[in-house]
């Protein structure tokens, strides 16, 4: 397990176009959002959000392609003239990635959307409904005196229920997470070259048992990490250096995690020596990912 996070730090070191493409994918979506936020017009704040929607997917489709290019073709102590070639194939690999993926990925979005609703469906049938709420606070979201007031003024059984549906999205959230964990490396990284995302859902769901060590693992610090810089950039909101730092922390340590779990997966293929001889399909099949060692 060390091996695996010590090559992922060193992809993500040798290999800035992946975090590039991911920051230029970010200040895409800060620019579009305020659009949709300001616009007064229902249909154009649908269309905006099904492009960003389109957009976020045919991002996905292309970074996951250069991941497990980045996975695939790595290798200690590459010389500059190695590491340029890599650079170029990342490129490359991005837009057919695009190409290649982009239907799959629309469809694990929609599903991976789909839940997120029916767990906030479930969670109003059970404990009922704080639209109310949600209302007020984003009414007074410009006053922070009357905001701080309405708060306060909150009685005990809309705390108890906000308490409530709260806890149960954490623990709903957290399961869908993990289920969707190895999603995208067992799509990509498929010996069958298969591009179907639903039995790429149940693999990825398979594998979450069988490393479940690893995956509580690197859930742990998924969390444990975000939730320190989110709190760093929140405390030094007003410092503009050690903010922007956190922010830069957060993306880098985004594009790692993913990282990780691609390199996790692209182990746990490779450690199945009788899979990996009967699936020697090409430099591009890993192995098989439909058994447990």
């Amino acid at each position: 397990m060390q091996n695996i996070f010590k090559k992922s730090f060193d992809i993500i070191k040798d290999s800035p176009f992946l975090t590039l493409y991911f920051v230029l994918y970010l200040i895409a979506i800060f620019l579009i959002i305020p659009t949709m936020l300001l616009s007064k017009n229902m249909l154009i704040s649908a269309i905006i959000i099904v492009l960003l929607m389109l957009l976020t997917c045919a991002f996905l489709a292309g970074w996951f392609n250069m991941i497990k290019t980045s996975v695939i073709s790595y290798k200690k102590d590459k010389t500059p003239e190695e590491k340029l070639n890599d650079a170029i194939k990342l490129k490359d690999g991005f837009f057919s990635g695009v190409a290649s993926y982009i239907l799959p990925v629309i469809i694990g979005f929609i599903v991976f959307i789909g839940l997120l609703y029916l767990h906030s469906y479930v969670s109003d049938i059970i404990f009922g409904k704080i639209d109310d709420v949600l209302y007020n606070l984003s009414k007074y979201a410009n006053d922070p005196a009357a905001f701080k007031n309405y708060f306060i003024s909150l009685p005990d059984t809309t705390w108890n229920v906000i308490f409530k549906k709260s806890l149960f999205t954490y623990i709903a959230c957290s399961f869908i997470t993990l289920a969707f964990l190895y999603w995208a490396s067992s799509l990509y990284l498929n010996c069958k070259n298969s591009i179907n995302p639903i039995a790429a859902a149940f693999n990825a769901i398979k594998l979450m048992f069988c490393k479940f060590y690893e995956t509580i693992l690197i859930f742990i610090l998924l969390m444990v990490v975000n939730f320190i810089l989110m709190f760093l950039q929140a405390f030094f909101i007003e410092n503009v250096i050690i903010s922007f730092i956190t922010m830069i922390l957060r993306i880098y340590f985004a594009a790692y995690i993913v990282v990780l779990i691609f390199a996790l997966y692209e182990n746990k293929v490779n450690e199945n020596k009788a899979l990996a001889i009967d699936c020697n399909n090409g430099p591009n099949s890993i192995g098989q990912n439909d058994t447990c060692n």
